[in-house]
């Protein structure tokens, strides 16, 4: 009997990512988001954030929807150093207050 092994599923996307370094200085930078099915979302930086921190992201692939161009709100957590030196992080997705309505219900 063969047992079929089946590889994590994993995606890569071209992205921009924003926010605010270990400095306290804006940063927008291209990067990479790999996306896979048992580590989760991934970003390399070549800057330090600190701990927690919210960073958005945009795709900058072409996509047949016009609000995948509008950036999406993380949060980071610092996750080890790359063989190149670049820094590693697993996003969370930050709730939005539509997501929050439909889970809680209004807040107003």
């Amino acid at each position: 009997m063969l047992q079929s092994f089946q590889r994590p599923f994993s995606t890569t996307y071209q992205v921009e990512a924003s926010g605010w370094d270990t400095a306290q200085s804006f940063f927008v930078e291209r990067s990479e988001l790999e996306w896979n099915e048992q580590t989760g979302k991934c970003l390399t930086l070549s800057h330090c954030l600190c701990p927690g921190s919210m960073i958005f992201l945009r795709l900058l692939q072409p996509t047949s929807s016009s609000d995948r161009a509008l950036p999406v709100a993380y949060q980071a957590e610092h996750v080890g150093v790359t063989p190149q030196g670049q820094q590693l992080f697993r996003l969370t997705q930050v709730p939005t207050k539509q997501s929050l309505k439909m889970d809680f219900g209004s807040w107003e």
